[in-house]
């Protein structure tokens, strides 16, 4: 094989993907004075001692009054009237997380006053979100006087005029979107009725639900019963993925407390029996979590999931009679249950997302749609809404998902950054049969015949609604520090903002410069443990970067790193210890823009596509952008040993670092980006850009040799040594 020769490299290893290198945007209405908590709290637009006080000492005494709540004095003396004439009552729940814990806790309390109402949960593949039609004649038969939805039948008005004409009384309390008619309810609480006086309108729907069981205690002359509740109320909302402010952050953090204290409550939160829920204290206790402080995150990412999956594949009732029962044995066995459709929830998921990558990576555009939509017949609906998730995040793009059969789909979609993707089904509200949720993520019906009218609609809205910068992979963090403020006191200043959720992020902070001394991959190889250093102060810290562990690759001791990360505190074998929770890392900046941002080079040469131009923009040598021989052999061969021929998405500064890093020479971004294109025109690989320094890759298979000179780019590059014109 010549110089310019590139053959087969016959040594495979299962493909990776890249990292991605990230944009860091800074809050910029973080103040730049003060201490590190004040400026925090300034940033997130806490900036008076009033409002300052109310965020860090959230209590049930900030609470809004229940009756300012549209039409809840209504629904009160309903139900009242219900429990006195002992009428059956049927209360429709949903079946994620927060319709579950709504239902649950509605029911415990209607248990408490001596009635025993009928729970009714719909089958998520049968009959889809809400109150159906057959839901409704179920209850006509059975000869119910009283239907309570929680977290749900705002959007039912059919179904709720059936009920009506049938002679039974219907109380909503929802806290979705409201349509332009209201159902023709005994009452509707929902505080984002257009109507509404009340001051809050982000609480969950088991928020709206605690809401009424404290209007109907008050009434009772059991004015503190329902904080009994708050566990129920604070897992719900968290796992509703609500902003974690005003009413929300005070419920949270109240049931937090109970979960971790039960009856040791703060005073201003005392007054329940200090009951702590059998079958949530099991589920965590089963997935390990027994010993360990109950923080916000982990009911959303260790109990949420869980229950979740009872809706997703087996029987929602499951979930609910396990936040209902008061029997440890039947607590510990449903737990089991559900552990165990998680797991079979997490295969399925993992199978459908790489078959939906497959499904977009084998098309044939040299772009991708800024709305991805993918769709499979025999997909599990139960699932959807999860892969959708984890596209949006691997693509850095809205994504819809659809499930069907032959008749219809049901889709989920999760959006992207700041684009509203409800915004987009209005759009192609003409091609679907129903839709419905929020600005992040949103649900839909179509029939299958309207399949090509709905794409057609998503990419008209993409095309005009979205930009190319709202794609970008950006991380946001609250502010930039020294070394001097990474300690223990400001980690634990930090630990008062919590609960962190929705609208209250975990802190993140950034620190430039540092020195990495040590690195250490962990957990198989996917996580990474540093030890970092100031140099000029010499401070030093541990730090940990949860599935950060291919940073190894290009990065290692001796570098300097600007490092994206959170202050945290690690408790272990009686040490506590400061340590930094990395979400991102990066080399520190050399102080030349072409190598410290190579995409500005890249984006000048696009722009005028001569190089001699660009060593005139860039005050460079001619040498510094035309590819070595040796770096088209090594690129190949790294490429050959680290990907298949499967797409894979690449960020181009990290694949070049990993490549110097393998063969021990300094192999710059735009030297690369011009051998990928060589390699492109030789039919060595496919490849399709997707913005900045962002690409998807495939090696295309190669039974004979390669002569570079083949390519055009490789012409123009070779002629340019000579004092071409390129």
């Amino acid at each position: 094989m010549t110089d310019t020769d590139i053959g087969p490299v016959y040594n495979w290893k299962e493909n990776t993907v890249a990292g991605r290198y990230r944009k860091w945007q800074i809050n910029p209405a973080t103040p730049g004075d003060g201490s590190l908590i004040s400026r925090l709290l300034a940033g997130r637009g806490l900036r008076t001692p009033e409002s300052i006080t109310s965020f860090l000492e959230p209590n049930l005494n900030q609470l809004h009054d229940p009756f300012l709540l549209p039409d809840m004095a209504i629904a009160c003396q309903t139900i009242l009237t219900a429990l006195k004439n002992k009428w059956p009552i049927a209360v429709h729940g949903d079946y994620d997380v927060d319709g579950m814990t709504a239902t649950a806790l509605l029911i415990r309390f209607l248990r408490s006053q001596g009635a025993e109402p009928r729970m009714l949960i719909p089958d998520r593949m049968t009959d889809g979100y809400g109150l159906s039609e057959a839901a409704a004649e179920g209850m006509i038969a059975n000869g119910d006087r009283l239907l309570i939805t929680v977290d749900c039948g705002v959007t039912s008005l059919a179904e709720i005029s059936q009920l009506r004409e049938a002679g039974i009384r219907v109380v909503v309390t929802d806290h979705h979107e409201c349509g332009a008619c209201l159902p023709e309810a005994t009452a509707v609480v929902n505080p984002r009725r257009a109507d509404s006086q009340y001051p809050f309108a982000g609480l969950a729907g088991v928020g709206v639900t605690l809401k009424l069981v404290q209007a109907l205690c008050g009434l009772l002359n059991c004015p503190q019963a329902w904080q009994e509740y708050l566990d129920l109320a604070a897992l719900g909302t968290v796992a509703d993925v609500v902003p974690l402010i005003d009413e929300n952050r005070c419920l949270t953090a109240a049931g937090l407390a109970q979960i971790n204290h039960g009856a040791d409550l703060p005073e201003e939160n005392a007054g329940h029996s200090g009951r702590r829920n059998i079958g949530l204290d099991t589920l965590l206790q089963a997935v390990g979590q027994q010993d360990r402080q109950v923080t916000a995150q982990m009911l959303g990412f260790s109990v949420a999931p869980r229950l979740n999956a009872a809706g997703r594949l087996g029987d929602a009732y499951d979930a609910i009679s396990l936040l209902l029962t008061d029997d440890q044995r039947e607590a510990e066995r449903l737990a089991e249950v559900l552990i165990d459709l998680n797991r079979q929830r997490q295969d399925i998921e993992n199978i459908m997302t790489q078959e939906a990558i497959a499904d977009i990576d084998n098309r044939p555009d040299t772009t991708l749609d800024k709305i991805l939509v993918v769709y499979r017949k025999n997909w599990h609906s139960g699932v959807i809404g999860i892969v959708a998730s984890r596209l949006a995040e691997h693509y850095a793009r809205p994504v819809i998902v659809l499930a069907g059969d032959e008749s219809s789909y049901k889709g989920s979609c999760r959006s992207w950054g700041d684009i509203d993707i409800l915004a987009a089904l209005r759009h192609a509200a003409p091609a679907l049969q129903r839709f419905g949720g929020h600005r992040k993520a949103a649900g839909l019906t179509l029939a299958a015949e309207q399949l090509s009218d709905f794409l057609n609609a998503i990419a008209g809205f993409a095309a005009s609604h979205i930009a190319d910068d709202q794609l970008q992979a950006d991380l946001q963090a609250d502010l930039q520090v020294t070394a001097a403020e990474m300690t223990l006191e400001n980690a634990r200043d930090i630990q008062k903002l919590e609960p962190f959720g929705e609208a209250n992020p975990v802190p993140l902070l950034v620190c430039r410069d540092l020195l990495l001394r040590e690195t250490r991959l962990v957990g198989s190889g996917r996580h990474l443990k540093l030890k970092l250093q100031d140099p000029q102060s010499g401070l030093n810290w541990d730090a940990i970067a949860f599935g950060l562990g291919e940073a190894d690759e290009w990065t290692g001791p001796g570098d300097r790193v600007d490092v994206l990360f959170s202050l945290e505190i690690n408790n272990w074998q009686g040490r506590t210890q400061l340590q930094l929770n990395l979400r991102d890392l990066r080399p520190a900046d050399s102080g030349h823009a072409f190598y410290d941002r190579p995409w500005e080079a890249e984006r000048l040469y696009q722009g005028h596509g001569s190089l001699h131009m660009l060593v005139q923009q860039m005050a460079l040598s001619l040498d510094d952008l035309l590819p070595r021989k040796q770096e088209y052999k090594a690129v190949y061969q790294y490429l050959r040993m680290h990907y298949t021929e499967q797409s894979a998405l690449i960020d181009l500064t990290l694949l070049a670092r990993k490549i110097s890093r393998s063969y021990r020479f300094e192999l710059h971004p735009f030297r690369l980006a011009r051998i990928l294109v060589v390699f492109q025109e030789t039919g060595l690989i496919k490849k399709r850009d997707l913005g900045p320094d962002r690409m998807q890759l495939k090696l295309l298979p190669v039974s004979k040799k390669v002569r570079l000179e083949e390519s055009r780019t490789y012409r123009s590059l070779i002629a340019s040594e000579g004092g071409g014109s390129t």
